[in-house]
């Protein structure tokens, strides 16, 4: 072959390369921008089960369309695009007090599972703050329970940062709990 033809060649591919990149944060950016819109329909009592599905598809096809390039296929814009899904499934499931589906199940990476359960912490503690603030406790204190079950397990983790960078979000998780320990016993007086 020519190098003429090795160029075009070469040229061809990371033309495709490129169309691939584009599409991988284009997706990418769509899926957590719906996550975020699931997220706060949980919040605010109105859970879209169908919205959840369809971040689920859009999800498989992207990993689909990117399965000739590893590179981007694991890269950040997709693996931030699973930890968003891990998540919002993750607090789904919490939230409504069911047991957890695996990495495998939701088809995400095992870090994009653990820091998407790392994330799901928060958004219990706000759904714990709006019960305390409504004058729920009891179920105030359900809800802080299950929080303290998955950042028990979350602090399990002692792995390298380059293969999921964990310390970070057990350091947010145990601060979390602190803030989160010291509201219930607050209303917890307060009732008495």
């Amino acid at each position: 072959m020519q190098l003429k033809d090795l160029i075009s060649e070469v040229d061809s591919a990371l033309s495709e390369e490129e169309k691939a990149v584009d599409l991988a944060f284009t997706q990418s950016r769509k899926i957590i921008r719906k996550t975020k819109t699931a997220i706060h329909g949980i919040h605010i009592g109105q859970r879209d089960p169908e919205l959840i599905d369809s971040i689920s598809s859009d999800l498989a096809a992207l990993v689909e369309s990117l399965a000739g390039y590893p590179r981007l296929l694991y890269g950040n814009d997709v693996e931030s695009a699973m930890m968003e899904f891990a998540e919002t499934v993750l607090y789904d499931y919490s939230s409504r007090g069911e047991e957890l589906p695996s990495y495998y199940d939701l088809d995400v990476t095992p870090c994009a599972w653990i820091m998407g359960l790392a994330d799901c912490i928060g958004e219990l503690r706000r759904d714990m703050l709006t019960e305390l603030m409504n004058g729920r406790l009891d179920d105030a204190t359900r809800l802080f329970t299950k929080m303290e079950e998955l950042t028990d397990a979350l602090m399990t983790f002692d792995i390298k940062d380059s293969v999921a960078p964990i310390r970070r979000k057990q350091d947010i998780a145990r601060g979390i709990m602190d803030r989160s320990r010291t509201d219930i016993a607050t209303a917890k007086i307060m009732k008495n």
